[in-house]
């Protein structure tokens, strides 16, 4: 390897890319959808959402009921007592101050594992929150305490509402999705660009010119990589930044963004070596822009509602479905690092099952362009 062949190819197809008109382009999409993004949540979210919880043991279940609202406020209180007065029997009133009600009981992920159903009770004044939500609400419930422990009923959830509905319109929770909707889409970026610096040697009939610099095809791939690979970073902070959600688990966004762009740059450099026409890579990359939008609407809430069905359960064998679901409960600040391996360990191996298949691709093509 050389490193200064490598920089020097590198700082070509940056320059490439900005006067690249459909780069640019690639480039700016996600851009431009985070920003339609950001405005139809504010338009669908102007509401603050009151919440009052009973938390005795801190239990993250509050960050699981939270993370379905933005904006959201969040009142604890020392008793049940109070949560069930401002909502009344059985949710009686009519004039309740707070929009949800919450009431977990002390110790709950320890009596979950114990096996003793133990019961959390929700309010929810539905002038104010969509039926929708209600729905996903008790249903994001009920997958928090499964992933304590495995038994199908592991709590008793019982849910009073008060008021007719005014809301119905779900835009509202899938507000919540678009950070990581977002972040999954700029990752198209880099399964993109690459295949299409990767070609444009091959038609324009420079390999022979680069190798000769000197500079191997090793050289010329990993400068190709080098430049895709800052130029999807900083489109993914860009996007992030955005949607503002450098606000719940920081260090794990950072990390999903970082293992988002190697999965992305190792299937497009698959691509790239696959397809020797940029017209054939640019109709692969188009249906695999698929596997970037369709898998993040089956996370959060939403997946939390449709994820039991069979479109759901197969988006668990699409590798960037980890990608949108460990970025969305990091967005939403939920779950230890810990609990996000199986996302990490998934995304990493994929990676690298690429990178494999990739690698024998190249190799092949090297010995090819060499003989020339």
């Amino acid at each position: 390897m050389h490193p200064r062949s490598v920089m020097a190819i590198a700082r070509k197809d940056a320059i490439d890319l900005l006067l690249n008109k459909s780069a640019l382009g690639v480039l700016l999409t996600p851009i431009i959808l985070a920003v339609v993004f950001l405005f139809v949540s504010k338009l669908v979210s102007g509401h603050t959402t009151n919440i009052l919880v009973y938390n005795p043991g801190q239990s993250r279940l509050v960050q699981v009921v939270s993370g379905a609202f933005e904006p959201v406020k969040i009142t604890e209180t020392n008793s049940s007592v109070d949560v069930k007065a401002v909502f009344g029997a059985n949710g009686s009133k009519r004039d309740a101050a707070y929009d949800v009600g919450l009431i977990i009981p002390a110790n709950f992920e320890g009596a979950l594992r114990a096996g003793s159903h133990p019961q959390v009770s929700l309010y929810v004044d539905e002038s104010n929150i969509d039926p929708h939500q209600t729905l996903l609400l008790r249903e994001a419930i009920t997958n928090y305490a499964r992933q304590v422990v495995s038994p199908q009923t592991p709590l008793a959830l019982s849910t009073a509402t008060i008021n007719q509905p005014a809301i119905t319109d779900i835009g509202v929770v899938l507000g919540n999705n678009y950070g990581a909707i977002v972040l999954l889409v700029s990752f198209m970026a880099g399964t993109a660009l690459i295949p299409g610096l990767l070609i444009e040697e091959r038609e324009k009939k420079t390999l022979r010119l680069l190798m000769a610099a000197p500079a191997s095809y090793t050289d010329i791939v990993l400068g190709k990589v080098l430049v895709t690979f800052a130029y999807q970073i900083v489109l993914s902070l860009v996007v992030l930044a955005i949607m503002g959600n450098f606000a719940g688990h920081v260090a794990l966004l950072l990390l999903y963004t970082l293992v988002g762009t190697c999965f992305s740059l190792a299937l497009g450099l698959l691509v790239g070596g696959l397809c020797s026409t940029a017209s054939t890579s640019g109709m692969i990359c188009g249906l695999l822009c698929f596997i970037y939008v369709i898998p993040g609407l089956f996370t959060g809430l939403l997946g939390s509602l449709f994820g039991n069905n069979p479109v759901g359960q197969a988006m668990k064998f699409i590798p960037t479905y980890y990608i949108a679901n460990g970025a969305y409960e990091a967005i939403q600040n939920q779950g230890a690092f810990s609990e996000h391996l199986l996302n990490i360990s998934v995304i990493l191996g994929s990676t690298f099952i690429l990178l494999a298949i990739t690698g024998w691709i190249l190799r092949r093509q090297a010995a090819i362009v060499a003989t020339i």
